[in-house]
C-alpha cells in the first residue's frame, strides 16, 4: 500500500514494486497538469481584472463592491441598491463590514480600476497563503492544486465577502495544523464581521472537528485567550459606525428578504455552477470523506441544508466550509491508520483542482470573447450616459455596475439601479449590450454594432457563457 499518497511521496523515486509505481503515477499526471495550468490560468484571470476590469461586475457582488467604493470616497458604509435601512437612508447595516472595509483600504484611487486591484491583491495573497499552509507537510503538486482550487473559488465569487472568508479560513486552518489553537480561534471569530452566516457554520465545524487534546489546550489557556478575544471584538464593536442593534435588525431584514426569493435551483448553483462546474459534487465528496473520518460532522447537515440548499440555494455560504474540509482531509497530523483517508483526500483534491481549472478557463474564454466583440472601458458607459442625458428624455435604469462609477446620491433606493433623473414617463434605460436578450422591449432599442459571431457559435457561446461581460450599453425605452 502507498504510505502517504501525497505530492512529496509522488515526487520521490518509486519503490516497493510496479504496483506502487502505478498507484503513484495515477495521481502524478493530473496533479502535474494542475501545477502547469495554475500559473497560466491565474495570470490570465489577473490580467483581465487589472488591465481591462473584466468582467463587468454583476450579481450580488456589486452590492459589496459599491459599499467599498463609496466608503473609499466618502468614509461612509452605504449603497443605494439594497435598500434595507428602515430609516430610509443608504446605510450598509445588513451584512458584515470587514470585506468592504478591506476593499476600500486597498483601493488607491477610489475607482473601479482600484476595486479590481484590491480584489486581485486579496486573491493573489490567498493563493500564496494556501501554498504556505500546506508547504510544510506536502509537496509542490498538492500545494499548487490547492492554491488553484482556492483561487478558482474566489474568482467565481468575485466581489462577494466569502472571498475574504476563504482567506481567513485558510490562515486559521494553517495555524490549527501548527497547534496555535487560540490564534486559530481568533481568526475564525473575525468571520462574524465578514460574513455572519459563514461564521455560524465555521464555528459549528470548529467545535465538531476539534479533538479532545485541542479542547484541553484551549481550556488551559482560556483566560488570556478569551481576554484577547473580548478585547479584539470590543475594539471592532467600538469602531463600528452604526448602533449594533441596527446591525442585528438589518441582518434580520436581509434574511427575510433572502428567504422570500425563489430564483435559481440546485442544478444551476451546484451542478452547472458557472466558472466552477460540478462544484456541488466536489463539496459532497469532501463532506462525505470528512464525515467518514469524523462522524460527528454529520451534525452539520441541518446548517448545510438551511443555509446552503434550501430555496434559493446559496452555495457561497458553504464555500469556506468546503475549503476547511479540504484542509482537514489533507492534514497529516492524524494517526497512520488514516493514510487511506489521505489517499482518498488526494483524489478529491485532484478532482476539485481539475474542475477549478475548467472554471477558470471558462471565465477567461468568456471575457476573451467579450473583448473581441465589444471591448470598451468603463468610461465608455459614462460617455453613453452623458450623451443620453443630453436628450430630452431622462435616464432611468442602468446596469448595476454604474454604482461603481457614480456617487450614491445619484440613485433612488432600489434593488435595480434607477437614477434620480428618471422622469415619471418617457424615460429611457441604459441596458448592457450583453443583457439585451433579457430586455422586454429589445426590438425598440438603439442597437450598436458588435463583432457578430456565426449563428452556431453564437448559440454555443450562449450555452457556455450565461453571464455578462463588458461595459457597452444600449438605449432602450424605460421599463
Amino acid at each position: 500500500m502507498v504510505s502517504a499518497a501525497d505530492a512529496s511521496a509522488l515526487s520521490k523515486p518509486p519503490h516497493g514494486g510496479p504496483r506502487h509505481a502505478v498507484r503513484r503515477s495515477r495521481w502524478r499526471l493530473p496533479l502535474a497538469l494542475a501545477l502547469a495550468l495554475a500559473p497560466t490560468l491565474v495570470l490570465a484571470r489577473l490580467l483581465l481584472y487589472l488591465g481591462l476590469q473584466l468582467p463587468a461586475p454583476v450579481g450580488d457582488g456589486v452590492l459589496f463592491a459599491s459599499v467599498a467604493q463609496y466608503h473609499c470616497g466618502t468614509g461612509r458604509f452605504e449603497t443605494p441598491i439594497f435598500p434595507l435601512d428602515p430609516t430610509g437612508a443608504y446605510r450598509y447595516i445588513w451584512h458584515g463590514i470587514g470585506w468592504p472595509w478591506l476593499l476600500s483600504l486597498l483601493n488607491p484611487t477610489c475607482s473601479i480600476e482600484g476595486s479590481f486591484l484590491s480584489l486581485s491583491l486579496v486573491m493573489a495573497g490567498t493563493a500564496a497563503l494556501a501554498w504556505w499552509a500546506l508547504a510544510r507537510t506536502h509537496g509542490r503538486l498538492v500545494c499548487a492544486a490547492f492554491a488553484l482550487v482556492v483561487f478558482a473559488l474566489q474568482a467565481k465569487l468575485m466581489f462577494r465577502p466569502e472571498v475574504l472568508a476563504i482567506a481567513l479560513v485558510v490562515a486559521a486552518e494553517a495555524l490549527r495544523a501548527r497547534e496555535r489553537l487560540w490564534s486559530w480561534a481568533w481568526l475564525l471569530s473575525l468571520l462574524a464581521w465578514v460574513q455572519p452566516t459563514v461564521f455560524l457554520i465555521a464555528a459549528a465545524h470548529a467545535a465538531l472537528a476539534l479533538d479532545r487534546a485541542g479542547w484541553r489546550t484551549l481550556w488551559r489557556d482560556a483566560i488570556p485567550g478569551l481576554g484577547l478575544a473580548l478585547a479584539l471584538h470590543g475594539a471592532i464593536a467600538a469602531a463600528y459606525p452604526f448602533p449594533l442593534a441596527d446591525l442585528l435588525h438589518g441582518l434580520s431584514l436581509q434574511g427575510q428578504s433572502f428567504a422570500s426569493r425563489d430564483d435559481g435551483s440546485l442544478f444551476i448553483y451546484y451542478l452547472r455552477s458557472d466558472f466552477f462546474p460540478a462544484l456541488g459534487l466536489a463539496m459532497l465528496a469532501a463532506f462525505a470523506l470528512a464525515a467518514w473520518r469524523r462522524p460527528a460532522l454529520l451534525l452539520l447537515l441541518p446548517l448545510i441544508v438551511y443555509f446552503g440548499l434550501r430555496v434559493p440555494p446559496a452555495f457561497y455560504n458553504l464555500v469556506p466550509l468546503f475549503v476547511a474540509l479540504l484542509m482537514g482531509l489533507l492534514d497529516k497530523s492524524h494517526t497512520p491508520v488514516q493514510a487511506g483517508v489521505r489517499r482518498h483526500a488526494l483524489m478529491v483534491l485532484t478532482l476539485t483542482a481539475a474542475l477549478g481549472a475548467l472554471g477558470l478557463a471558462q471565465s477567461v474564454a468568456r471575457d476573451a470573447v467579450g473583448v473581441w466583440r465589444q471591448h470598451a472601458p468603463p468610461e465608455t458607459a459614462l460617455a453613453s450616459l452623458q450623451a443620453a442625458q443630453a436628450r430630452p428624455q431622462g435616464v432611468c435604469g442602468v446596469p448595476s455596475w454604474f454604482t461603481l462609477l457614480l456617487p450614491a446620491d445619484a440613485f433612488e433606493p432600489n434593488h435595480q439601479p434607477v437614477l434620480r433623473t428618471c422622469p415619471a414617463q418617457g424615460g429611457v434605460d441604459l441596458v448592457a449590450a450583453t443583457a439585451m436578450a433579457n430586455h422586454a422591449r429589445v426590438t425598440e432599442c438603439q442597437r450598436h454594432a458588435v463583432n457578430a459571431l456565426p449563428p452556431w457559435l453564437e448559440r454555443t457561446a450562449g450555452r457556455l457563457f450565461r453571464s455578462s461581460t463588458g461595459y457597452v450599453v444600449e438605449l432602450c425605452p424605460a421599463g
